[in-house]
């Protein structure tokens, strides 16, 4: 098993682990784990600074709604007017705490999501799929980069005729923009399409010029992180209860059987080796010599 099948599992028993559990203090620890593992696994060419304001603006937005949005609970904060469209109520305590609660969810999801692009390559996750969904994987791949290079398009589009002094005036404008922007997609579209016709695609297996290096690692990360998920079905199964907000909030669980699978998920993160910066020497049995020329 190869380190990319690795992640995605790893990925998805994350994900059941800290939706397994609603515990903050549970969820905490897998959203620990998770930068945890992008931290030391990231790709070098990746940056973690977007992706962490990202989420930053997204819990803030989130909480701050939620409490002002949601008027269940008993201890109150403040209180609107009733005359005031959606936001006319109580402001409790509970409903910032439940904002967090949700917050705290997403933020499980888009992080450990975010590994399948910042800790694996495109390429090696099209790889990892079965043989009978490489073209569609590629299909999928060619859609995706379609958003990026229309919106690169049409920056470019647009300041290369502003140049030529091009105003943007009325429907006549959008139509100056529109259809250069049209005519350079179906203009990548063919370039791809002979690109890929150039390289045999689809015409018989594909080939790889390296694969990866198996190692134990990989398989303990994979073990521990199915024992991980198994352990909070046990866990759920055992009588852990769901937390809640409402109707007062209660401090988080200090159970062991509560925190042992977020424990088990962040030392599967850490077990996964990380990429080798000197790749594997390629033996040539063909060697250029001066003296048979």
């Amino acid at each position: 098993m190869n380190r990319t099948t690795a992640v995605v599992i790893w990925v998805l028993a994350a994900l059941a682990v800290g939706f397994f559990d609603s515990d903050p203090l549970a969820q905490g620890m897998v959203l620990v784990g998770t930068w945890l593992f992008l931290i030391k696994r990231k790709s070098p060419s990746k940056h973690l600074k977007p992706l962490l304001l990202g989420i930053g603006i997204f819990a803030v937005t989130t909480i701050v709604l939620n409490g002002l949005l949601s008027h269940l609970g008993k201890n109150v904060v403040i209180t609107f007017p009733s005359w005031l469209p959606v936001f006319g109520g109580p402001v409790t305590v509970e409903g910032f705490v439940n904002g967090g609660s949700i917050a705290l969810s997403l933020l499980i999801a888009v992080s450990v999501s975010a590994s399948l692009s910042l800790v694996i390559e495109p390429t090696d996750l099209v790889d990892a799929l079965p043989k009978s969904f490489h073209r569609a994987g590629a299909a999928l791949g060619a859609a995706l980069n379609l958003v990026p290079a229309t919106a690169l398009s049409v920056n470019t589009i647009r300041e290369a005729q502003k140049l030529r002094g091009w105003r943007p005036r009325g429907m006549r404008a959008l139509v100056d923009l529109v259809v250069p922007v049209l005519l350079s997609a179906i203009d990548r579209s063919v370039q791809l399409a002979e690109s890929m016709e150039a390289r045999a695609f689809g015409a018989q297996r594909r080939t790889k010029l390296l694969d990866e290096n198996r190692s134990s690692k990989t398989l303990i990360c994979v073990f521990l992180s199915l024992l991980a998920v198994g352990l909070a079905i046990a866990a759920r199964l055992h009588g852990v209860v769901a937390w809640y907000p409402y109707p007062v909030p209660t401090l988080p669980s200090l159970s062991p059987v509560a925190l042992i699978p977020p424990v088990v998920i962040t030392a599967a993160a850490l077990m996964l080796p990380k990429v080798s910066d000197n790749f594997e020497e390629i033996n040539l049995s063909l060697k250029f010599n001066p003296e048979s020329i």
